[in-house]
């Protein structure tokens, strides 16, 4: 029989560690490699479709040019709806970052600069009020889309206003700004007159510089008339 010593050294004896398996150490290799095929796919994709642009937009129309199958594309991004999602952030990401990296400027410089991206690449826009719409179906499903489609934006708009305006007040303006730009880019997509588009946005631009102009000096006070004399009544005859 084993005395009592024996049994308790048995009883705390360390266990062995189960040697780790092959595929468990080729995880995080694989995962890595994922995101970079990931990665990779959307780069293309992102360029297919500013070709094509959102018409027949689909995971089967996408696979063949692709050299890969849509049951490939689901495993790498999810359904379609997912996919879009990538693309408008990762296009955004591009935009603004682009953008930042050319001087500050003037607030009309930044608008100008916002206009010329999107008039030179409308498929981007495009996606972006796709989401939007489907953001209102499925708020859920696009919480992430939502949360993100203004900080990015209002924070490039807002440093053309730094030194002009206060902290909330320039946040204020940036949004503006944003919304102004955004529904102007919507009414040419739908309308296609850009003439008539551009000169309203040549108006909101007038209407922001003379805001950051200051508030209109108000007309000097005219002198105050003179007080007529006061009619003087008759004296009562004494009777």
């Amino acid at each position: 029989m084993l005395n009592k010593d024996a049994k308790k050294g048995a009883a705390t004896a360390p266990r062995a560690r189960k040697p780790r398996s092959a595929s468990a150490d080729k995880a995080p290799a694989r995962a890595q490699a994922n995101n970079v095929k990931a990665e990779v796919l959307l780069g293309q994709i992102i360029e297919i479709v500013r070709e094509q642009g959102l018409a027949g937009f689909s995971l089967d129309n996408l696979a063949p040019r692709l050299g890969t199958s849509s049951r490939m594309l689901v495993y790498y991004f999810g359904g379609k709806d997912e996919l879009l999602g990538r693309i408008v952030h990762a296009l955004r990401d591009d935009i603004v970052t682009q953008l930042e990296s050319e001087p500050v400027g003037t607030i009309t410089d930044a608008i100008d600069r916002w206009w010329g991206h999107y008039t030179a690449n409308p498929t981007d826009m495009q996606f972006f009020f796709h989401l939007t719409s489907r953001s209102f179906e499925e708020p859920d499903k696009f919480q992430e889309f939502s949360s993100t489609a203004v900080g990015q934006w209002v924070h490039y708009f807002r440093r053309s206003l730094d030194g002009q305006l206060s902290g909330a007040e320039a946040d204020a303006v940036a949004r503006l700004v944003l919304a102004t730009v955004r529904g102007l880019m919507g009414d040419l997509l739908i309308t296609a007159d850009r003439r008539e588009v551009e000169k309203s946005l040549a108006s909101f631009k007038d209407m922001v510089r003379a805001r950051l102009a200051g508030p209109a000096k108000a007309p000097a006070k005219k002198a105050a008339a003179k007080k007529a004399p006061a009619k003087k009544t008759p004296a009562r005859k004494r009777t």
